[in-house]
């Protein structure tokens, strides 16, 4: 055992799980479908584009502006939106001539995979910091890449898992600048806190969390007069770097960014959520809505480490007293801090929530670094076999979860754990609310339906347009999405807000064909007219 630990192995292990990750990551990318959300992500980044265009080359944008029916960015009411993200995924668009809506797509997802990748580097890298060996942050980025549900997003969410990844880059600079307050250290972290604020501007927790922690850490140690000029300017700059990679505050950098926060605290949308079976709007959820969709969609075992952890992080923090705190004391802090802070905010301010808890996976790094903290301690008792069963443990209950994602591949975004009852989930939760799971059955339509013309139905909220972008441009043109039930040669439901003026009796002249199971509960059901 004692051999195992030695560093010899440090390398050669994190290199094969990263190199594995990395490879099994590429080779999985294309069996995702498109989300609903995509397509207009997609726009933004080309309605920026257009605005760069205007100033560098109008006569080329204004042709690629009229093939793509791009609108102006004066007059796009998603303008509030950073595009980090998806104005360089057009532009490499652009660049590769990718004219297929599918390839287009994957380009994508491709991209969106490899920023999830860089991300648990830098996670890596920030368990090394606070742990200062090697077994603990490899098994905490093999928690982070096996939770299912941030596994499956990290392929196609352009918002949520990057807005993840880039905090945990941002986060990784701002440890180094807590650690050692210098310039250098400054501007590394400004750079990356603007790329994660110009994701989501929910960022701009990162900037003025790290101000207030360098400021009581330099008051504690009696150096705060000579630090916190270093401190206020580390604001400046990062709001300098906000407008650099903003294109949409250039032309009013103070205005159009408090115009952009307004329109993100005050968000507007009329949706619902389904909860435990009972339909709530999006914009009234109860204060533990976000609490219990973390707990049932995490690995049991990742909570109870969370748990543990939290209490051992609680029990260092007034063990070494207030005014003799130590550097992984001012870490945890600020990990604790960013898991706290957002989770109180919407509590506070009434937040509009809905799918999940998509909008808050950003502080699922904080989770599993408070987990790290309980692995760590066992890790560093003294007894071998201790070590050898918390090992075991680690590594059947993760292999246990590999298996639960290979076996429901590409289905992981609907993970539930042990604590639900998964009988009947369709109608307690809302599961595949961005209509992923309709590409499998496109598959199973071509593949057993040789027609030319093939009429479609969808009973769900879901429109068929976005999810058809998951299938090449010949396939696609088959399909034709009709608005009458009756009219249909196939009709789907994955259970999202089904329309309500259809029940049971609508579906009497069609059969069930097929149905994508994940734990023996169906996230989507495909039905073909019965022929008379």
């Amino acid at each position: 055992m004692n051999k195992f630990f030695t560093p010899k192995y440090q390398k050669k292990l994190t290199f094969l799980f990263f190199l594995i990750f990395f490879i099994s990551g590429i080779f999985v990318v294309k069996d995702y479908g498109v989300s609903s959300d995509e397509y207009s992500s997609r726009i933004k980044g080309f309605v920026t584009l257009n605005y760069l265009g205007e100033i560098v080359s109008k006569e080329y944008t204004k042709k690629i502006k009229k093939d793509k029916n791009i609108p102006d960015i004066k007059n796009y009411e998603q303008k509030i939106y950073g595009v980090v993200f998806e104005a360089p995924a057009s532009f490499l668009e652009i660049i590769f001539k990718i004219k297929d809506k599918k390839n287009q797509f994957i380009l994508r997802h491709y991209l969106n995979f490899l920023v999830f990748f860089i991300g648990v580097v830098f996670f890596y890298k920030i368990l090394k910091l606070r742990f200062e060996n090697w077994f603990v942050p490899l098994i905490g980025s093999i928690i982070l890449v096996l939770s299912p549900r941030i596994f499956a997003n990290s392929f196609y969410n352009n918002k949520d898992l990057v807005f993840l990844s880039f905090f945990i880059i941002s986060s990784f600079y701002a440890i180094k600048f807590i650690n050692n307050q210098n310039f250098k250290n400054s501007l590394y972290f400004s750079i990356f806190a603007a790329l994660a604020i110009d994701v989501r501007i929910l960022g701009i927790l990162i900037p003025i969390l790290v101000f207030f922690i360098n400021n009581v850490k330099n008051l504690f140690q009696k150096c705060f007069k000579e630090k916190f000029f270093l401190n206020l300017s580390n604001l400046f700059l990062v709001f300098l770097f906000v407008i650099i990679f903003w294109p949409y505050l250039w032309e009013s950098p103070v205005n159009n960014f408090i115009f952009a926060f307004k329109g993100m605290a005050n968000f507007e949308i009329e949706t619902f959520n389904l909860f435990f079976s009972k339909i709530i709007n999006a914009k009234n959820v109860p204060w533990y809505f976000i609490p219990i969709w973390i707990l049932i969609t995490t690995p049991i075992l990742y909570v109870i480490l969370f748990l543990s952890g939290l209490y051992l992080m609680i029990y260092y923090f007034f063990q070494n007293k207030i005014l003799n705190l130590d550097k992984n004391n001012y870490i945890d802090i600020f990990f604790i801090s960013s898991l706290s802070a957002p989770l109180i905010a919407v509590v506070l301010f009434n937040s509009t929530l809905y799918n999940g808890w998509r909008q808050m996976y950003f502080v699922y790094p904080s989770i599993i670094f408070i987990s790290s903290i309980c692995i760590n301690y066992f890790f560093n008792l003294k007894s071998i076999l201790i070590k050898k069963i918390l090992l075991s443990v680690l590594i059947l209950y993760s292999f246990n979860v590999l298996l639960w994602i290979i076996k429901n591949h590409p289905h992981q975004y609907v993970y539930f754990n042990e604590t639900i009852n998964k009988k009947n989930l369709e109608n307690k939760f809302d599961l595949d609310y961005w209509g992923l799971s309709y590409k499998e059955n496109f598959e199973y339509i071509l593949n057993n339906d040789k027609k030319e013309k093939i009429k479609i139905f969808n009973l769900s909220h879901n429109k068929l347009f976005y999810a058809l972008l998951a299938i090449d441009e010949n396939s696609r043109e088959r399909f034709i999405v009709v608005d009458n039930i009756n009219d249909a040669d196939y009709v789907f439901n994955n259970f999202y807000m089904k329309k309500l003026n259809y029940g049971p009796e609508t579906l009497q002249n069609f059969k069930l064909i097929n149905e994508i199971l994940v734990d023996n509960f169906s996230i989507n059901s495909l039905y073909k007219k019965i022929n008379f």
